[in-house]
Order: structure tokens, then C-alpha cells, then sequence
């Protein structure tokens, strides 16, 4: 049975313990706040600027650009997976990571070809242990996040879409809700998707808003397509990292209360130890004292 020594040593470690999850819980707040400015101040820009594409696609033929080429295939599929490069996050690199590796076990199923850009160590660890390679892979980025990475990004992804053949280049990220909720999204960057209509007509034509292009709709989408793609990765990374944060301060505030009521389980039952230890000592004396008499 553990005596009195054996539980202080053991409250000691809990607390030390709860000190450094309070302390990680603190920063994180700290930079959630920062991150969620940073997304929400993106995604407006990310939203209008994706709204204005899809509506010059929708105008142009397919031929018109080579990143609107869309075959209706699938066999060659450019994967990119953003992680965090930390754990203590919770469940949020498990709840992604289980999305895409089920995303790429099915098309190994199906006998298609995937090939993976990974950013986070977290995402390269458990894809590398599962035998999977990368065509690229990006660790020690978080508190780097920049446009100068979605860049690097979106040219390395759109040059091999282009020049290597793939047929679609997707993203699995965590889409950022709110600082308690986030889930992982895996969405179709490469061809662009078909245009959802804003509305439909009596005779139930799709109706989208009329925009006057100059100096045409070619050359505005030639100009502007190659930068929605990196807005899109931008806007994806910004995402993962205000919800690695949100993510690791629930997960922290969480360890921290389970470690008060571990403190407090642990106290009770060394009081209750001390107790019986103390009545056991005035047994024996008592038990002396008669005996003496």
C-alpha cells in the first residue's frame, strides 16, 4: 500500500504537471487570437476572388486556360496534407490524418495513383511510418505561416499539375470554426469545380452576377486564376493554424482540470492513508498501555 511519502511525491508530479498545461494553455490563447484575425481577415478576399473565378469560368471555354482543363478523370490525384508539427493538440491531427488516410487507401483500392505534399511533421511521421512518400514535405513551419510558403506551394503543385499530368490536385487542411470547433475538409482545388448558380430563372437557366471585364474575360482569368490558387492554399493554411491553436488550448484547459481532480483524488486518499496510519499508532499504544498494566 503506498504510504503518505509515495502520494506527496505523486501530487508533486500532477502539479508540476498542471503548471506546464496551464502555461502551454496561456500561449495558445495568446496566439489563437492572433490566427483567428489572420483567417477571418482572409477568407472574405479568399471568398470573393473564388465568387469572381467561377463566374469567368462558367463564361470561357475549358480550352481557354490549363488549370480550367477538367477530363472527368481521377487517376492521378496530387494530394496535399496539412498538419501541425507539435502534438498536445487533442484530436486534431487524428481526426485529419484518419480522414486522408482513408482518402488514400480507397484509391489504392481502386488502383489509382496519389502522390503527397505534406506540411507538418505530424502529417510526415504518420504517412512515413504507413509507407507512403512524398513528391515534397514542409516541417517546422507554424509561426511562419506567410504568403511566401503558399506561394512556394501553389507553384510546386501547379507546375506538376500541368507538367507531370495529374488529373486533380485536392487539399486536406482543418477548416476553423470557432476556437472550440474545427473539423477537417478535404476539397477539389485543381480543375476548378463547376460554378454553383446564385439563382435560377423562370425558365430554370442558372442566373450569375454580371461583371464587366477589361481588357477581356481571357485576360482576366489568365491574370487571376494562377493567383486564386495560392489565396486558396493561404487561406487553407491559415485555417490549420488557427486550429492547431484553438485545438491545443482546449486540449490544455482540459489536462489542466483533469489534473485538479487528480490532485484532489490524490489528496483524499492520502489523508485517508494517514489516517488509518495514525489510528494504527494509538492502537498499539493503547494496546502497550495495557499491557503494562
Amino acid at each position: 500500500m503506498p504510504s503518505t511519502r509515495d502520494y506527496k511525491r505523486r501530487i508533486r508530479s500532477v502539479k508540476n504537471t498542471q503548471q506546464i498545461t496551464r502555461a502551454m494553455k496561456l500561449v495558445a490563447a495568446s496566439k489563437v487570437r492572433r490566427a483567428q484575425e489572420r483567417i477571418e481577415s482572409a477568407r472574405p478576399y479568399s471568398e470573393k476572388i473564388e465568387e469572381l473565378v467561377n463566374s469567368l469560368a462558367a463564361k470561357v471555354s475549358a480550352d481557354t486556360h490549363p488549370l480550367l482543363r477538367d477530363d472527368m478523370k481521377d487517376d492521378r490525384v496530387l494530394l496535399l496534407v496539412i498538419t501541425s508539427d507539435k502534438g498536445l493538440c487533442g484530436g486534431y491531427n487524428t481526426n485529419l490524418l484518419r480522414q486522408a488516410f482513408q482518402f488514400l487507401r480507397k484509391r489504392e483500392e481502386e488502383g489509382k495513383e496519389t502522390e503527397i505534399i505534406v506540411v507538418g511533421r505530424k502529417g510526415r511521421d504518420f504517412l512515413a511510418r504507413r509507407e507512403f512518400s512524398f513528391k515534397e514535405q514542409f516541417t517546422d513551419v507554424y509561426g511562419k505561416i506567410d504568403f511566401a510558403l503558399a506561394t512556394q506551394l501553389a507553384e510546386i503543385m501547379t507546375k506538376a499539375y500541368l507538367e507531370e499530368s495529374f488529373d486533380e490536385v485536392h487539399i486536406i487542411t482543418t477548416e476553423f470554426r470557432t476556437i472550440l470547433s474545427q473539423s477537417p475538409r478535404l476539397s477539389r482545388l485543381l480543375p476548378l469545380a463547376p460554378p454553383v448558380p446564385e439563382a435560377i430563372d423562370v425558365q430554370g437557366d442558372p442566373v450569375a452576377a454580371e461583371y464587366i471585364y477589361e481588357p477581356s474575360m481571357e485576360g482576366v482569368l489568365d491574370s487571376i486564376l494562377p493567383r486564386h490558387v495560392r489565396v486558396q492554399i493561404y487561406r487553407s493554411l491559415l485555417d490549420a493554424e488557427a486550429s492547431e491553436f484553438g485545438a491545443r488550448m482546449t486540449a490544455m484547459d482540459n489536462a489542466s482540470r483533469n489534473a485538479e481532480e487528480m490532485i484532489g483524488a490524490l489528496t483524499l486518499q492520502m489523508n485517508r492513508v494517514r489516517q488509518a496510519s495514525i489510528t494504527t499508532e494509538l492502537l498499539e499504544v493503547v494496546a502497550g498501555a495495557d499491557a503494562l498494566a
